[in-house]
């Protein structure tokens, strides 16, 4: 008999078993401490009664190599978006490699690490997921947020994880909504760090109000709206809202991003003496997106913000998910 044979023997005896007993429900319940019990009650009415996400319930999500705590109202990481990373990590990790040898041969030393700003961190799991899969030491990643509930969850989560590290990374309280002029000041990559961003990557928010109202009650009521719809600055909800001021194709926050990666240099020649690290063919910058519709727009977005050449990659599903803006020379 093959395997496949045997699974679906056994998926078909599993499926023939008699509906256990209440008594049995009973006596299994018995082995657990009170404690246990207590939980496992309290989990099930979460779960089925208050619509609670079952990530919030456990605790935990695994992201690649990273176990992120989630707790609400912070965004949990989706499959769709730790997959974008791990392809992500996989292209930098090649160019740094190639990048590497040629300054070697050349004997110029070891490139400086790329230096990554992700915009919108929330839990700060594309920050360390990618401080995690990157090469060791090749880069240094900021992630940046508006909501200290997303910040503090952050830190806790880079104490979590910090050991499984082989970059720095670290958080810090921005607001991105401001005008891109006033931006540069506070994201400055380090102190005593010369050399400005290669990279800006994100999952912003980008649902637009009309699908927002018809998501399920797990995201609607336990997620922060300000992480999914692209709010007007200083609005934290829909309600009082005119409707004029809401962005009906939720890609207010990818321009904002294309106009701070115009500002910080990214869609420009490379810089001077850092010609070698051949950032033309990295992405400068990366932005989750939800359809076809969305990465059509994302891309002419990028276009008119000085990015040549945009890129568009499918998740597992077959959905454009992720759109990937260069500076071409």
């Amino acid at each position: 008999m093959t395997a496949q044979n045997t699974e679906h023997k056994g998926a078909r005896l599993w499926r023939e078993q008699p509906a256990r007993t209440a008594d049995e429900i009973e006596r299994d319940s018995e082995r657990l401490s009170s404690v246990q019990h207590a939980w496992l009650r309290q989990a099930i009415s979460d779960r089925t009664e208050r619509h609670k996400p079952l990530q919030y319930i456990i605790g935990e999500q695994q992201f690649g190599k990273t176990n992120i705590i989630v707790r609400p109202p912070v965004l949990i990481p989706r499959w769709e978006t730790e997959e974008w990373v791990l392809r992500l990590a996989e292209l930098i990790n090649s160019h740094t490699d190639n990048v590497r040898d040629m300054q070697l041969q050349q004997g110029l030393g070891v490139p400086r690490p790329l230096n990554i700003l992700e915009a919108c961190t929330g839990s700060g799991c594309v920050a360390l997921g990618l401080g995690c899969e990157l090469t060791d030491n090749s880069a240094r990643i900021l992630g940046v947020d508006i909501s200290d509930n997303a910040l503090e969850l952050a830190m806790d989560n880079l104490a979590y994880n910090e050991m499984l590290l082989s970059n720095h990374v670290h958080f810090r309280k921005v607001d991105l909504q401001q005008p891109v002029h006033t931006l540069p000041a506070q994201l400055q990559v380090d102190e005593g760090v010369s050399a400005g961003w290669d990279m800006i990557v994100s999952n912003p928010p980008y649902v637009t109000p009309s699908e927002y109202r018809d998501l399920d009650a797990d995201v609607r009521e336990w997620e922060d709206i300000r992480a999914l719809v692209p709010l007007p600055p200083g609005t934290t909800d829909l309600q009082n809202v005119p409707s004029e001021d809401l962005d009906p194709s939720g890609m207010s926050f990818v321009v904002q991003l294309a106009k701070l990666a115009k500002e910080l240099g990214l869609a420009s020649k490379d810089r001077g003496e850092e010609a070698s690290l051949r950032l033309d063919s990295l992405p400068r910058l990366v932005v989750e997106i939800g359809s076809t519709e969305q990465a059509q727009a994302a891309c002419q977005i990028m276009y008119d913000h000085g990015l040549n050449s945009t890129e568009v990659w499918k998740d597992m599903a077959g959905t454009d998910r992720v759109v990937l803006g260069y500076f071409k020379q």
